[in-house]
């Protein structure tokens, strides 16, 4: 059972490095948003897993730190709106694109 744990430790570390190198490598704001998703994922599996390894039937730890990830997130969505509101952008796909007709 250890080495399942390990398993989903080492796939929750390799996603969170991709979010956090996504975060720091780009400055558009679109691949910053999904980058601390993918940085959210993993906490999410890392939890999940050693949820599963050391439960003994409890679940109000499980139930806590899903509810954590899950508000850190739309705390997260929140500030990101709230960044493009005040640096009134738009993710407007037909004002993004380079290749307009």
């Amino acid at each position: 059972m250890t080495g399942m744990l390990m398993v989903f430790a080492l796939l929750s570390l390799a996603l969170f490095s991709l979010g956090l190198a996504g975060i720091v490598a780009s400055r558009h704001a679109v691949i910053v948003v999904l980058s601390s998703e993918l940085g959210l994922v993993a906490s999410m599996i890392f939890s999940l897993s050693a949820f599963s390894y050391y439960s003994q039937g409890n679940a109000l730890g499980l139930l806590f730190s899903l509810w954590a990830i899950m508000s850190a997130e739309a705390i997260m969505l929140i500030v990101f709106y709230r960044y493009l509101a005040r640096a009134e952008m738009s993710l407007d796909i037909s004002k993004l694109s380079k290749y307009r007709d």
